[in-house]
């Protein structure tokens, strides 16, 4: 449901609340809430391993807009954002804008609410963090499309609830639920990606296994219906080995997941792209063989509704 936003965005503060004018006459599409938790922000620039990270804990709140029929570009929505909050005391951590920030490796980190709901531009998003001395962090993501503008804010509030001791899941992880355990396109769409569980390759290969592959006759299914739809196949490693080398098989492995659904299933070209990021976006610990096992895989990312 799209919920029509005139004047503000409100951030709860403990005590308080300041709130956000947002550009133009935006829409709320979706929103996502988590209490207690944490979210890890890039505070730089992709740099593989390397890309600065800040752990921000406490309440999540994740908010995404549209922009109908706006002619502001992705600088023009967020920098009054950027001034607003640093009138209310925040502090900018960072603040990139597309391939500066790193392109599609930068965007993979994001947390971001799925397609359509937020749409992000590869070659047109800008990005901030912002930090306030009471603890909060407030990030916002934004993008043109050609007829539209989207807009992300996440915003962290420290909270005072009691540590919660974790332990080990035995179960799939809860962010990218394994297609085996509900139907996989009610997951594509409710969470924007979905992890291919029942594929296989050689190992150290980047040849995929002769199947059939469930997964790839329902994602066929899915796209034949909606030819609107773009899906980035992302593959991904365990870390044995080196970075340069992973992040080309697992590419590799996207790629030929990419041509069984071109060749097997009549599926156009340009509905699929092929991306590889190695390591470093692992589901689990890679401490142990059965965590590994569950890091190499290969995911369907929905990058584009239009």
């Amino acid at each position: 449901m799209i919920r029509p936003i005139s004047f503000a965005c409100f951030l709860i503060l403990a005590g308080a609340a300041s709130a956000l004018d947002l550009p133009g006459a935006a829409s709320e599409t979706d929103r996502r809430e988590e209490f207690s938790s944490a979210q890890p922000f890039p505070s730089g620039a992709f740099q593989g391993t390397e890309t600065p990270r800040i752990m921000a804990e406490g309440d999540i709140e994740q908010v995404a807009y549209k922009l109908n029929g706006t002619s502001l570009t992705s600088y023009q929505m967020i920098e009054p954002l950027r001034t607003q909050l640093e009138q209310d005391g925040f502090t900018t951590l960072y603040a990139c804008a597309d391939t500066e920030c790193g392109g599609f490796d930068f965007r993979y980190l994001l947390d971001l609410l799925p397609e359509p709901a937020m749409h992000v531009d590869l070659g047109d998003f800008q990005y901030l963090l912002s930090t306030h001395a009471d603890g909060r962090f407030v990030s916002v993501l934004s993008s043109k499309a050609r007829d539209a503008g989207y807009l992300q804010i996440s915003t962290v509030i420290p909270s005072d609830a009691p540590e919660v001791e974790l332990h080990a899941p035995s179960a799939p992880d809860a962010g990218v639920m394994s297609s085996t355990s509900e139907d996989l396109i009610a997951r594509l769409e409710t969470r924007g990606r979905v992890v291919l569980e029942d594929l296989t390759f050689e190992t150290g290969a980047s040849n995929l296994g002769e199947g059939p592959f469930a997964s790839l006759r329902r994602l066929s299914e899915y796209l034949k219906t909606h030819p609107e739809v773009r899906i980035a196949l992302v593959g991904h490693t365990d870390t044995v080995g080196g970075l340069e080398g992973n992040t080309a098989l697992s590419r590799k492995r996207a790629e030929a997941v990419r041509q069984r659904l071109i060749q097997s299933y009549d599926i156009a070209p340009g509905q699929l792209s092929a991306e590889g990021i190695g390591y470093l976006a692992p589901r689990t610990s890679n401490a142990t063989e059965e965590g590994r096992e569950k890091n190499r895989r290969v995911e369907a990312v929905i990058a584009s509704t239009q």
